[in-house]
């Protein structure tokens, strides 16, 4: 009984990683999320140093939006573009309040984890966003948008 308290109390307290699996269809993982996953593991399950590691991961997956977002941009005409601007505001409307929501104690259930729960959610939004712009890049190279 004492054994298994345990191993269920150091299991609550590990870093919440997953292997990194593979970038929108793609086969491989991600550079960032490779990154990432050896970062979570340094970080030895201390909060502040998932934390950092989160953040640098967050930085990486912003920078890789504006940068695909900037490559579909330049791949569409002006009408296009516009509406893919309106869709890109709706969409950092939609993430702000969905990370608004996901600080709800019922959904991430305070705690000092907290943060690193919301964290992760904020991560998932961001690359999901980067792997549908990838989407519709690749549809526009290729005449189906």
């Amino acid at each position: 009984m004492q054994k298994s308290f345990l191993a269920l109390s150091l299991a609550a307290f590990a870093p919440l990683t997953l292997a990194a699996e593979p970038f929108c269809d793609s086969g491989h993982p991600h550079p960032i999320d490779v990154q990432f996953e050896r970062d979570m593991d340094a970080s030895g399950g201390v909060t502040l140093e998932m934390r950092n590691a989160q953040g640098r991961a967050y930085k990486g997956w912003d920078t890789e939006l504006n940068m695909v977002y900037q490559e579909l941009m330049e791949s569409l005409a002006s009408d296009e573009q516009a509406a893919l601007k309106k869709a890109q505001r709706a969409w950092l409307t939609f993430r702000e309040a969905e990370t608004e929501f996901w600080w709800t104690e019922s959904l991430s259930g305070g705690g000092t984890l907290q943060p690193v729960i919301v964290a992760d959610q904020s991560i998932s939004l961001l690359k999901a966003r980067v792997c549908q712009l990838k989407q519709y890049k690749q549809a526009a190279d290729h005449g189906l948008s």
